[in-house]
């Protein structure tokens, strides 16, 4: 045991020996020849992006795609009501039952076809925010196609618990 401390001490010493070596056999930490041309003269030109411009029209064309399955859904929402009116109290194997699901199955899709534009809407927002882009337009749009998705599940709610489901 004591012959491996000695051995240990005498592969550290020699390196301890270099670090108090004189100060003027270190390398200089000035910049030489060739540092001083790979510099550039000027400082590097920096090209600030601009965010890229909403585009208005499109997010009002999303808006105005969500507006419409929602007319969709509200004109074909009274048809599905009367039939829910009529199955209540049904039993399961009824026609009239099977009628007021399947009115609204119908409905649960126009309620998707609200949500595509709001996929595109958010889609849009992700982009513009990457870019640095103003979204208070896009959020706008956003806020009022969930509103609208918000009264067709109120809507679905109400019908649903109607039936009996």
């Amino acid at each position: 045991m004591r012959v491996l401390k000695l051995s240990l001490v005498g592969l550290v010493l020699p390196g301890l020996a270099a670090c108090a070596s004189t100060p003027s056999r270190y390398p200089s930490l000035a910049l030489r020849d060739v540092e001083r041309h790979a510099i550039p003269a000027a400082g590097p030109s920096v090209a600030v992006a601009q965010p890229a411009p909403i585009d208005s029209a499109r997010i009002a064309a999303l808006q105005s795609s969500a507006e419409d399955a929602f007319a969709r859904f509200t004109r074909q929402q009274p048809a599905a009501a009367t039939l829910v009116a009529r199955a209540r109290g049904r039993g399961i194997e009824s026609n009239a039952r099977a009628q007021a699901v399947v009115a609204l199955a119908d409905l649960t899709a126009l309620r998707s076809a609200t949500f595509v534009p709001l996929g595109e809407l958010d889609r849009l927002a992700a982009e513009t925010a990457a870019d640095y882009g103003e979204t208070a337009e896009v959020a706008a749009a956003q806020a009022a196609v969930l509103a609208l998705i918000a009264q067709q599940d109120a809507a679905l709610r109400a019908l649903w618990g109607e039936l009996g489901q």
